[in-house]
């Protein structure tokens, strides 16, 4: 191989690993901003949510918004499972498995909420999917609520929290873009 491809190829590389960096730095840089506007979320949950999903390695603000939605939509949709499961499950007595139907009906309207913030944020409508995620951040709290109430909460604590916390980080990235 001639010195000239050899030199265009480690160009090439180095080029994509600063894209790379640039990109990380990116998801970085507003993690650190969401934390800062949002005491509840945790910097590193931060990152490693939004790094999970391979496009945010290039993504800008409104994809890592859309990203942050759509793992919303992931983490009720699991919830949800799990919340069918309890439910079925028959060493669970009737009263919580009441308490858990509700909870159900919240994260069903988590799913809708942060479905629908991902099309306002495609489209531009920032003040609607800010109000659509804001909705996504109650939800699972009101779950997290009703169970604390009936002593019952540590059945969905973690997936209260973190469906709480990815929709909050999707809004406070609209929040930005306003």
């Amino acid at each position: 191989m001639d010195t000239s491809k050899v030199l265009l190829i480690l160009i090439s590389l180095a080029i994509l690993l600063q894209s790379l960096e640039l990109a990380d730095a990116s998801v970085k840089d507003e993690c650190k901003i969401v934390a800062a506007a949002d005491p509840n979320v945790d910097y590193n949950f931060c990152v490693m949510s939004l790094q999970a999903d391979p496009r945010s390695g290039s993504a800008d603000a409104k994809e890592l918004a859309i990203i942050a939605a759509n793992l919303t939509v992931a983490n009720a949709t699991s919830t949800l499972s799990k919340i069918e499961k309890l439910v079925g499950d028959s060493k669970i007595d009737s009263e919580t498995k009441g308490l858990l139907n509700q909870c159900s009906s919240f994260y069903k309207d988590v799913v809708t909420a942060a479905s629908g913030a991902i099309k306002a944020i495609s489209s531009g409508s920032m003040g609607d999917a800010k109000k659509q995620l804001t909705e996504a951040s109650d939800n699972p709290q009101d779950c997290d609520n009703l169970l604390f109430e009936a002593g019952k909460n540590y059945l969905l604590t973690k997936e209260d929290n973190d469906c709480t916390n990815l929709a909050s980080i999707a809004q406070h990235i609209v929040a930005k873009l306003q």
